[in-house]
């Protein structure tokens, strides 16, 4: 291949990646969850939590590290609170499961929390919270992952890059904050390692503590806004890691330095019923308003206009849609190979 980048047709490339976890003995069902979720980051420029994670996947489904069959089991504990345990599932299974939890418990109470335990990565945060948006609910939900950032001070990693994401329905676009506590998410360095090319000497930090270009020597990341990021992220791991009974910062298992453990992640959500507040119509009125003016700032010098959280992101799916996803061609001749052990051509 060249080194142009190559565009895939959005549903032919969904269709891939649920056939080559369909072959590695995912049921169907979970199949689709998963390709969902991977198209969904692909198609909103989230490239580092797409297609780029399928392979790992598949090794951790064929080492039994994650499991195809996992048995999940939940618990509500109370009017509006549940527990599930992933059983060390896929996590977008895991997660899927257990937002369609919070939303029943929420539309019975109002309100719910959620604790997960031995789950995996998820990929994108947004993917879940774009589901429960679109049936009429505010949510937020985080997760804890392997250490990486290095806290504001420190000269080592202890926390994870430990993402947030917050949602609100709209008449358009939702309004979606799908952020990391480090300055920019771990899988940019995945994908940069996986395409062949160097990272700016400001993402992060070698094991000596020195900047590096080179992906394959990042030891840590440093966290956003510095103190406050910092912060965020320990939050993040009590709700997610501590508060679910997993393992927390250094502690947790490397996605991709120990392969041969599973990861017993853990994560947290919580989901609002607008209704119970105020009819959803009026409340997406509201949020309209809310857009019309954020829209009417003027914008700085270099900016076409002033885009609310998710809104780029939502453009940029509409656009994918139209003229297909692009790739990296060092990744379409991974993904290729990965689909020729399964008799699946890749459709590129």
């Amino acid at each position: 291949m060249n080194n142009a980048t190559i565009r895939v047709e959005a549903e032919a490339l969904r269709a891939f990646v649920s056939s080559v976890l369909q072959a590695a003995l995912v049921p169907a069902a979970d199949a689709e969850i998963v390709a969902d979720c991977l198209l969904t980051a692909n198609l909103s420029g989230i490239d580092s939590h797409g297609v780029v994670r399928l392979a790992h996947y598949v090794r951790r489904l064929e080492n039994g590290t994650i499991r195809t069959h996992p048995q999940i089991d939940v618990q509500r504990m109370a009017p509006a609170v549940a527990f599930v345990d992933g059983g060390h599932g896929l996590g977008h299974v895991v997660t899927h499961r257990a937002c369609t939890e919070g939303m029943a418990l929420a539309r019975e109470a109002g309100t719910a929390m959620v604790s997960v335990r031995n789950s995996s990565h998820f990929g994108m945060t947004g993917f879940y919270i774009l589901r429960m948006v679109a049936e009429g609910f505010i949510s937020m939900m985080m997760t804890a992952t392997d250490a990486f950032l290095i806290p504001f001070g420190a000269r080592k990693p202890f926390l994870g890059t430990n993402p947030v994401a917050f949602g609100f329905p709209t008449p358009g676009i939702p309004l979606v904050l799908d952020m990391a506590t480090t300055s920019i998410p771990y899988g940019k360095v995945a994908l940069a390692k996986t395409e062949g090319r160097e990272i700016p000497p400001d993402w992060g930090l070698d094991e000596d503590g020195n900047p590096t270009t080179d992906p394959s020597r990042i030891a840590g990341l440093h966290p956003i806004a510095g103190p406050k990021g910092s912060g965020l992220a320990m939050v993040i791991d009590l709700l997610c890691s501590v508060l679910s009974g997993m393992p927390f910062g250094p502690h947790i298992n490397k996605m991709y330095g120990e392969m041969d453990e599973p990861r017993r992640l853990g994560h947290f959500i919580c989901v609002w019923d607008v209704r119970r507040i105020m009819p959803l119509e009026r409340f997406v009125e509201r949020m309209a308003e809310v857009a019309e003016e954020f829209h009417a700032l003027p914008p700085a010098a270099g900016f076409d206009r002033v885009y609310y959280p998710g809104e780029l992101e939502g453009l940029r799916r509409e656009e994918r849609r139209r003229l297909g996803v692009p790739l990296d061609p060092g990744l379409c001749d991974e993904l290729t190979q990965l689909g020729e052990r399964f008799g699946i051509g890749f459709p590129a």
